[in-house]
């Protein structure tokens, strides 16, 4: 039997240990705690530790060795005196000296006691855990977030927009098919597009009920928004009849993704345009010969993307 066993019982029978020749291992009570250096929190428990005073003759370990070995007083010394100069030998070659399920000592004498709680039965099993600290998020990611909801925003305002005009033509198309019941006579046929008091109230009611008006596809998104910012990434197509080359240094199958890069490389100066397409493709530049785009590839390469390449749309 390994000598760190019996130790480890004895620890647990009467919470001391003394060690002939070495120093006394004993258990300490402790509260839960945490260590911000590790990042680790410790439940609450008995924990070793090592006192290097030898004189001391009670809770010897001395008993538990004679029963376990089955030998006499003086045998059990010899047994323990060997195990202790191995130690000693070991620190006096620079090495730590581990003993399992207790600790390690070093040169210096300092003793490192494991942390697993191992010794108080009413510990329920708990053992240390170790915690990672909740990151604020990053600039960039702020930029990305309120990137996606200036896209939504301006989506939303859009959909407004032909809510409100969806509107408008069923007032017309139910006063040219004179189902709209007013006081106006036919000779007044130009007073019906302009605001008189009857068609006004009747608009004023249909925008009550614009909510149920029928939604447009997606293919809203092409419509140029009034509300949307000057400096907003083109989406358009380029017209095919002035065909340029463009610097890509992106591509993504999202579109909040390409209008964000986008974005961001127009803060910086670049003149940016949005290539539509299977991907949509982030391209610098525009110019007007493959030869004006490769002299400016290079810088590119250099300062935005080194995977950057030539695309002609």
């Amino acid at each position: 039997m390994q000598i760190e066993q019996l130790i480890i019982q004895t620890l647990n029978a009467k919470n001391r240990v003394q060690i002939p020749g070495w120093g006394a291992f004993y258990l300490v009570e402790k509260e839960a705690r945490w260590d911000a250096v590790t990042n680790t929190a410790f439940p609450r428990g008995k924990y070793v530790a090592f006192n290097p005073a030898r004189s001391s003759s009670e809770n010897t370990l001395l008993p538990n060795v004679m029963r376990t070995l089955g030998g006499s007083l003086e045998v059990a010394e010899s047994w323990i005196r060997r195990k202790v100069n191995q130690w000693q030998t070991t620190l006096d070659s620079g090495s730590i000296l581990m003993l399992s399920g207790l600790g390690s000592f070093r040169k210096n004498g300092m003793f490192q006691p494991e942390r697993e709680n191992q010794f108080d039965p009413n510990s329920f099993g708990f053992t240390a855990v170790m915690m990672h600290r909740i990151s604020e998020p990053s600039a960039l990611e702020s930029k990305v977030v309120a990137s996606l909801k200036m896209v939504t925003e301006q989506r939303e305002n859009g959909l407004a927009s032909w809510r409100k005009a969806a509107v408008a033509a069923a007032i017309t198309a139910l006063i040219s098919l004179g189902v709209y019941q007013s006081e106006i006579t036919p000779q007044a046929m130009a007073g019906w597009f302009t605001q008189t008091p009857t068609a006004q109230e009747a608009l004023d009611n249909f925008e009550a009920v614009e909510n149920e008006a029928t939604l447009p596809t997606e293919t809203v998104v092409a419509i140029e928004m009034t509300t949307a910012e000057k400096n907003t990434p083109s989406l358009s197509p380029v017209k095919t009849e002035s065909k340029r080359y463009y610097i890509v240094v992106g591509s993504f199958k999202m579109e909040n993704n390409a209008l964000t890069l986008a974005e961001e490389l127009q803060g910086k100066g670049h003149e940016v345009k949005v290539l539509p397409g299977s991907l949509m493709k982030v391209g610098l530049g525009g110019f007007e010969s493959r030869e004006e785009a490769k002299l400016a590839l290079s810088g590119i390469k250099a300062e935005v993307n080194s995977y950057a390449w030539i695309y002609a749309y």
